[in-house]
C-alpha cells in the first residue's frame, strides 16, 4: 500500500464518548485505537489522542483545527454538510438497552413514556427523539459512563445506542439488556475537514485495505462476542 506525505509528524485524534472504542476499558489500545494507531505506523505519524467533553462540540474542535480526525462517528446527511467521511469502519445499528430488574423494551412507542438517557449530540439522542421521546423525559448526559450510571440507578430507564457500545458494555455489566432496534442500519466511519483532502483518501485507502485483510476479522472478533455478532446479523436482517 503507498503511504502518503502529509503535512504533519503528529495525527491528533478525537475521543469522545466511545471510550471503550477507542482506549478500551483499561485505558489501553480499543478497536479503533488499533486501527487508527496501525495507519499512523504506515504513514510514519504518531497518535495523539484529543479528549473531548461534550460531544456536541466534536465537529466544531474538529473546524477550529483542533483535532485531524473523528473516530467512530456515524455517518448522517446533516454531518456530511459540515465535514468528509471515510468509507465504514464498521457497520451501526442502533436499540434500546435497558438494565436489570427494569424489563426490556420490545415497543418503540413504549419509550415515550420513559426517562431515556441521551448524549446530546449524537444519533443516540437522535434517535430517542424520532422515537417520539419528549423533552421533558430525556436525560442528558456528558458521556458513555454516565449513561450507564444513569440506567444501573434508575434516573433513566432507558436508552438508545449502538449494538456495539452495548456489547462492550455488556462484556462489564451483565444486567445490562437489549431491546427493540430503532431506525435503519447506519455506517460508522472517521470524520475529517473538508480540505483535507489527502489525509481522507489515505484513510480511505488503508480502510480499503483493511476490508481484504484477515486482520479486520481478527479485530472484532477480539472485541465482540459471537451474540453481538450475531444479533448485528439480525439487525442487518430486520
Amino acid at each position: 500500500m503507498q503511504a502518503f506525505s502529509f503535512d504533519m509528524t503528529k495525527l491528533e485524534a478525537f475521543v469522545a464518548y466511545r471510550t471503550d472504542l477507542m482506549l478500551g476499558p483499561s485505558g489501553l489500545s480499543g478497536l479503533e485505537r488499533e486501527m487508527i494507531e496501525n495507519f499512523a505506523r504506515i504513514n510514519r505519524l504518531q497518535i495523539q489522542v484529543v479528549p473531548v467533553k461534550n460531544f456536541d462540540q466534536i465537529i466544531p474542535m474538529l473546524l477550529r483545527g483542533d483535532g485531524d480526525v473523528i473516530t467512530g462517528i456515524v455517518d448522517t446527511d446533516g454531518r456530511r454538510k459540515q465535514i468528509a467521511f471515510t468509507g465504514e469502519t464498521y457497520p451501526v445499528r442502533h436499540l434500546v438497552v435497558t438494565h436489570k430488574p427494569l424489563p426490556s423494551v420490545s415497543d418503540p412507542g413504549a419509550l415515550r413514556g420513559l426517562k431515556v438517557a441521551v448524549i446530546p449530540g449524537t444519533t443516540w439522542a437522535e434517535m430517542a427523539v424520532s422515537a417520539g421521546v419528549p423533552a421533558a423525559n430525556l436525560v442528558s448526559c456528558v458521556d458513555v459512563n454516565e449513561v450507564f450510571s444513569a440506567l444501573r440507578t434508575q434516573k433513566a430507564a432507558a436508552a438508545v445506542m449502538t449494538i456495539f457500545d452495548f456489547a462492550l458494555a455488556q462484556r462489564h455489566d451483565e444486567g445490562l439488556e437489549f431491546g427493540t432496534f430503532l431506525g435503519a442500519a447506519a455506517t460508522a466511519a472517521w470524520g475529517v475537514r473538508k480540505d483535507d483532502a489527502l489525509l481522507l483518501q489515505a484513510l480511505n485507502q488503508y480502510l480499503d485495505s483493511l476490508k481484504l485483510s484477515p486482520a479486520r476479522s481478527a479485530l472484532l472478533t477480539k472485541y465482540f462476542n459471537e451474540d453481538a455478532l450475531s444479533l448485528l446479523r439480525r439487525a442487518r436482517k430486520e
